[in-house]
């Protein structure tokens, strides 16, 4: 009887932890970094995405640097995304499309109540995560799962800057 409660426990165990992982994804990401639309750098990322109830989870896991990571949260119900302290809401439908990087059209999103030098404009769906991030000084961040692709970061740009 107890052998048949350990097993019985162990199973259970095993069951539980298995469904809490069974809504991650995990993708490579290369990051363009672009000052003024001019190419600084590249790095290297690991994006694992979570659904969580009405929460997706986005992180951005950079390889080499710890401090660089980015955390995202996008409310299912509010339709707003959430980085670190800031919330975007969605201001454009279908915005952007490019079946390269995903079959599902981007949105556009702005801060809810925009600040003096606060981020800009970033192009979002669900299943992809963010394709961008503009810090407001100049600064483009562009998310992309292939490397070399300097002709799609150029319509990114184009297209954020209309």
């Amino acid at each position: 009887m107890r052998k048949t409660l350990q097993i019985l426990i162990i199973v259970l165990i095993s069951v539980s932890c298995s469904q809490s992982k069974k809504g991650a994804v995990s993708e490579n990401r290369t990051l363009y970094i672009f000052d003024l639309d001019s190419l600084k750098r590249t790095e290297n990322y690991k994006l694992t995405i979570e659904t969580k109830d009405s929460i997706i989870k986005y992180k951005y896991l950079n390889l080499d640097d710890n401090e660089k990571n980015v955390n995202l949260r996008f409310n299912i119900n509010s339709k707003t995304l959430s980085l670190d302290f800031w919330e975007f809401e969605l201001t454009k439908k279908n915005k952007y499309s490019e079946s390269e990087l995903s079959e599902t059209e981007f949105d556009l999103y702005k801060l809810k109540e925009p600040i003096t030098d606060g981020n800009g404009p970033m192009l979002f769906n669900i299943n992809y995560g963010i394709l961008n991030i503009d810090n407001g000084w100049g600064m483009k961040f562009i998310y992309l799962k292939s490397d070399n692709n300097s002709k799609l970061t150029t319509n990114i740009i184009k297209t954020l800057n209309e």
